[in-house]
């Protein structure tokens, strides 16, 4: 910080006038692009839940609410990991430019990756798997001698769901909270 000249016995009188130039940083387009795609994601989550949510709730068949709701996040995991990619790849390289403030989005951005293709990428797969063989059977998955398997594929999605908005969130606020900018 160097001090301006003109203004240091002008903020004598007024303390409104500053005495020092702050330093700006240099990559607060970065940052903005960090924040921007973090919200994003974080909105995105809930609005998937929601959509799951109501997807479920509004058809009166609930194998095929739970099939829709299924693909709804599946086709929105390619959006979010790519997204999270992109959060984690720009901090390491921030952070390796000296913005240290940025070291705590790492880990929830790696966790919210793995929630995502756990998710989309091995639960509902086998969930599928499970639902079709049931349906080649001549009855619905909850009939099914996989009932038991499948309700607990699901719990794990609904689990993994709640742990992708929570992380989100906290990268979220993480970066919308660091006074980097």
């Amino acid at each position: 910080m160097k001090p301006i000249q003109a203004f240091c016995c002008s903020a004598l009188i007024n303390p409104y006038y500053p005495m020092v130039e702050s330093p700006k940083t240099q990559h607060s387009l970065s940052l903005r692009l960090l924040r921007l795609l973090a919200l994003l994601i974080a909105g995105g989550t809930i609005a998937q839940a929601f959509g799951c949510l109501i997807a479920y709730l509004s058809m009166e068949d609930s194998q095929a609410g739970g099939m829709l709701a299924h693909l709804i996040i599946q086709h929105l995991s390619y959006y979010f990991l790519g997204c999270a990619f992109v959060i984690m790849s720009l901090s390491n390289l921030l952070i390796k430019r000296g913005i240290s403030t940025l070291k705590t989005t790492r880990l929830p951005s790696l966790i919210l990756i793995l929630c995502v293709a756990l998710a989309s990428f091995l639960l509902i797969p086998r969930m599928d798997y499970l639902r079709e063989t049931a349906l080649q059977d001549g009855m619905p998955v909850m009939l099914s001698p996989f009932a038991n398997y499948f309700a607990i594929l699901n719990g794990l999605t609904l689990l993994l769901i709640c742990a992708q908005i929570f992380f989100s969130a906290l990268v979220a606020w993480r970066l919308c909270g660091s006074k980097s900018s």
